[in-house]
C-alpha cells in the first residue's frame, strides 16, 4: 500500500514536524520544473536546473496540480531537512481535463477531483441530460476558467462511483487513458480484413511450416511474440523470435498512429485492459493466435554454446502459430508432467523444443549474470476479480521457469534490434531503452536502511559496481525483511526510459538495448520496427519525422506515458485491495513488521500479501518511542521493542478508498 514519507529525521519521541520557516535563501534565484503531487498533498519538483528533486511542503504547493510546470524558490530549512521549496507561480497547466465526483455545494453543482481540485460546473454549458446528475456520479470535465473558483463543463459521464468498473475507469481517466476509440479511427479499421493479410503474403518469407509457438499468461488476450528453436549438431542454437507486424497495419503519421503515440502503452487493470490499439488489431488481426496466418517481423539468431549471438538478421515474415501455451502448461512440458501422454501431438511435437528452450535459456541467463546483469526478482501481487468486478482473492504471482525462457529470448531479440539500429545511426536516429546507474545519494540512503536492519556489509570504492550489487541482493534476499529491502533497493535505482542517445542499460549490464518485442502494447517497439524496415528496404527518409529531434520527442512522450501507466496500475491494484479489506474491519490477523518509519510500523498480513500501517501515536495500551539509530519503537511502559521481522497480532481498524490506506491497531506480539 501507499507509504508515507518523512523528509526529516525524527527525534526520540514521535512528533508532528513543525512547519518550515518561510525564509527564502539569500541570493537564490527562482527555478522552473515539473511538480508531482503526493497523496498527502505535498509535492516534489524535478528541475533541469537543480540536481535531484525539491520537496514542496503542502502549505507551499499553492494550487499547483500534478504535472504542472511551475516556478519555485528554495526556502531556508533546518540542516537535517532535504532541499525544500515553495511554488510561486504556475507557468503551464499539465492538462485541462480532470475526473471527479459530483457534489452539491450551496445548491450549486461542483466536481471534486482526487487532487483536491474543487470545480464549479458552468451552468451555461450543462446539457439538459446532465442536469439531474446525483452526488457521487463520476464525470470527466474540461476546465473553462482557472481563476479563484475554477469553472468547467462536463464532457463525459462515467457512472456511479460504487460501480467497480467505474472506479477503475476513474483511475484510468485520471492518468489520461481512454477506453474507447473515436468513430473516425473505428471507421479506418474497415479495410483490415483477412484479405488484407493475404494480399501481403507473397512479398514475405514464409515460415508457416515451422513449429512456432507462443507462451503467455493464461488470461492473455493479445499475443505479441512467438518463438521457434532448433539445436544444431555442433551445439549451437537457431532461435527465432517472431513479433506481430503492427507496422504493416498502421500508416506512419496517420490518425491511428497518432492515437497510438498519444496512448503510448496499453493499460493493464485488475479486471480489464485499455489497449493502445483498437481491439480488432490488438486481439485479432495482429495477435499471433494459433492456427491462423499472421503477418510477423522476425529476428533470426544463431547463438553459440557460450551464449554469444554470432549472427542475426531481420525479415518480414508470414507465420502460423502451431500452439498456444500458458506458462504453467509449458512448465508441465518441461517437468515431464505429461508423462504417459507420449503419443499426444503436443508432447510429441514440443517436448524436445521445450528442453532446448530451457537449455538455451540457462546459457543466456548465465552469460548475462556473468557480465553483471542484476536479477531483481521482486514478487508481484495478483488481485483476483470476479465477474461483477469484486475482489475475491489476493496472492503472489507464481513464476515458472517458462517465464524466464520468454524473458531471456526477448532480451536477445531486443539486443539485436539495438545493435542493428546503432550500426546505422549515420543514416537514421536509433531508439534505445536506457537505464542510468543509481546516484550515490540514493545508494547511501539504501545503505542506511540496511544498517538499521542489522545487516553487516562492506562498501567498496564504487558501490554501483554490478557484481557488488549482485552480492548485495543475495544478502538482502536472505535477510528476515528481504522483501522490504529489495523494494527499497529497486527504489534506489533510476527509472529506465527511451532515448535516441544510447548510454547502455545499467540493470541488464547491456551496452546496447531497445524494445522490439511488444508493438501491440508499446509504441517505442512500433518505432523500432519502422526504423529497422527503413534500413532493410532502403526507404526514403521523411525529413519531418526521421530527424533526431522529432524521434526524441516521441521517446520522451513514451517514457511519460509509461510512468503514468505504472501509477494507474498500482493505484487500481491498491483500490481493489482496499475494497477487499472493507468487510474485515474489526477482525484480528497475524502479521509481520516489514517497515519501520518515524510515525509507525508497516505490517504485512500472513493470510494475504496486504500491508497496512500501525500508527505509534494511536496505540493507547503503551506509549511507543522511536529510536532513530536502531530503527525501532520501544514501549515506555512495557519495554517491548517493535522491529522489522517481529511477528504480531493486529486488528484491522479501518480503510480509506480515497487515500488507499489500510490502518491497523497493535493487539500483541506473538513472541
Amino acid at each position: 500500500m501507499k507509504k508515507e514519507k518523512r523528509h526529516e529525521k525524527a527525534s526520540k519521541r514521535l512528533y508532528e514536524p513543525p512547519k518550515p520557516k518561510d525564509y527564502i535563501r539569500k541570493n537564490e534565484r527562482s527555478y522552473t520544473g515539473i511538480i508531482e503531487i503526493k497523496k498527502n498533498g505535498s509535492g516534489k519538483v524535478t528541475s533541469n536546473e537543480i540536481e535531484g528533486t525539491v520537496f514542496i511542503p503542502r502549505i507551499y504547493v499553492n494550487d499547483a496540480y500534478d504535472g504542472d510546470e511551475v516556478e519555485f524558490v528554495l526556502i531556508q530549512t533546518p540542516k537535517f531537512w532535504d532541499i525544500e521549496g515553495k511554488i510561486v507561480k504556475i507557468l503551464k497547466r499539465d492538462k485541462t481535463e480532470y475526473v471527479g465526483e459530483i457534489k452539491l455545494i450551496s445548491g450549486a453543482m461542483h466536481v471534486i477531483c482526487d487532487n483536491g481540485l474543487n470545480v464549479r460546473l458552468n451552468k451555461k454549458k450543462v446539457e439538459k441530460k446532465w442536469e439531474e446528475l446525483k452526488e457521487g456520479t463520476v464525470v470527466v470535465i474540461d476546465i473553462d476558467d482557472w481563476r479563484d473558483q475554477a469553472t468547467a463543463h462536463i464532457i463525459e459521464v462515467l457512472g456511479n462511483k460504487e460501480d467497480p468498473h467505474v472506479s477503475l475507469m476513474k483511475i484510468a481517466r485520471k492518468y489520461g487513458f481512454v477506453e474507447e476509440f473515436s468513430k473516425q479511427i473505428q471507421d479506418s479499421l474497415e479495410q483490415y480484413t483477412q484479405d488484407f493479410v493475404t494480399h501481403l503474403i507473397p512479398d514475405r518469407t514464409d515460415i508457416r511450416h515451422e513449429n512456432i509457438f507462443t507462451i503467455d499468461p493464461a488470461d492473455a488476450k493479445d499475443f505479441d511474440d512467438a518463438i521457434s528453436i532448433n539445436k544444431l549438431p555442433d551445439g549451437t542454437f537457431d532461435l527465432g523470435v517472431h513479433i506481430a507486424d503492427v507496422s504493416a497495419y498502421i500508416p506512419e503519421g496517420g490518425i491511428l498512429d497518432q492515437e497510438a503515440a498519444a496512448r503510448g502503452t496499453s493499460l493493464y487493470l485488475p479486471s480489464s485492459v485499455i489497449p493502445m490499439l483498437p481491439r480488432k488489431l490488438s486481439n485479432y488481426l495482429c495477435s499471433l493466435n494459433p492456427d491462423v496466418e499472421r503477418l510477423s517481423f522476425s529476428c533470426f539468431m544463431r547463438i553459440n554454446k557460450e551464449g554469444e549471438i554470432t549472427n542475426y538478421h531481420f525479415k518480414e515474415t508470414v507465420m502460423k502459430s502451431a500452439f498456444r501455451f500458458n506458462y504453467q502448461e509449458f512448465q508441465q512440458l518441461l517437468d515431464n508432467a505429461l508423462a504417459g501422454r507420449e503419443t499426444d501431438a503436443v508432447y510429441k511435437d514440443f517436448r524436445q523444443l521445450a528442453l532446448w528452450s530451457k537449455e538455451l535459456k540457462d546459457i543466456l541467463k548465465s552469460k548475462r549474470i556473468r557480465e553483471g546483469g542484476i536479477e531483481f526478482d521482486l514478487p508481484e501481487i495478483k488481485v483476483v476479480i470476479d465477474e461483477e468486478g469484486r475482489t475475491i482473492d489476493i496472492h503472489r504471482y507464481q513464476l515458472y521457469e517458462s517465464n524466464s525462457i520468454i524473458e531471456d529470448f526477448m532480451l536477445a531479440a531486443n539486443k539485436c534490434a539495438a545493435h542493428f539500429l546503432h550500426s546505422k545511426e549515420d543514416r537514421l536516429p536509433g531508439v534505445y531503452r536506457i537505464h542510468e546507474k543509481p546516484s550515490l545519494e540514493k545508494i547511501n540512503d539504501f545503505f542506511e536502511d540496511m544498517a538499521a536492519s542489522g545487516i553487516k556489509f562492506k562498501i567498496p570504492d564504487d558501490p554501483t559496481n554490478h557484481f557488488y550489487m549482485q552480492d548485495l541482493l543475495k544478502i538482502i534476499k536472505e535477510s528476515p525483511n528481504g522483501d522490504y529491502l529489495a523494494n527499497n533497493f529497486l527504489r534506489a535505482m533510476m527509472k529506465a526510459k527511451y532515448s535516441t542517445d544510447n548510454i547502455g542499460h545499467y540493470g541488464l549490464a547491456f551496452e546496447l538495448y531497445t524494445h522490439f518485442t511488444s508493438p501491440i502494447r508499446r509504441y517505442p517497439d512500433l518505432m523500432v520496427h519502422r526504423l529497422i524496415k527503413k534500413h532493410l528496404k532502403r526507404l526514403s527518409i521523411n525529413k519531418s519525422r526521421d530527424n533526431k529531434k522529432f524521434v526524441q520527442s516521441l521517446c520522451m512522450l513514451a517514457s511519460e506515458r509509461e510512468i503514468k501507466a505504472i501509477k494507474a496500475e498500482y493505484e487500481a491494484r491498491d483500490l481493489k485491495i482496499v475494497e477487499f479489506m472493507v468487510d474485515k474491519i474489526g477482525k484480528k490477523f497475524e502479521a509481520v513488521i516489514v517497515t519501520i518509519m518515524p510515525y509507525g510500523v508497516y505490517v504485512r498480513m500472513k493470510e494475504w500479501p496486504v500491508e497496512g500501517l500501525v500508527r505509534a501515536r494511536d496505540q493507547h495500551k503503551d506509549s511507543f518511542e522511536y529510536d532513530d539509530k536502531r530503527r525501532l519503537f520501544k514501549g515506555r511502559r512495557s519495554g517491548e521493542e517493535l522491529s522489522v521481522g517481529k511477528e504480531v497480532i493486529v486488528l484491522l481498524k479501518g480503510v480509506s478508498r480515497e487515500l488507499l490506506t489500510i490502518d491497523f491497531d497493535l493487539v500483541k506480539s506473538t513472541v
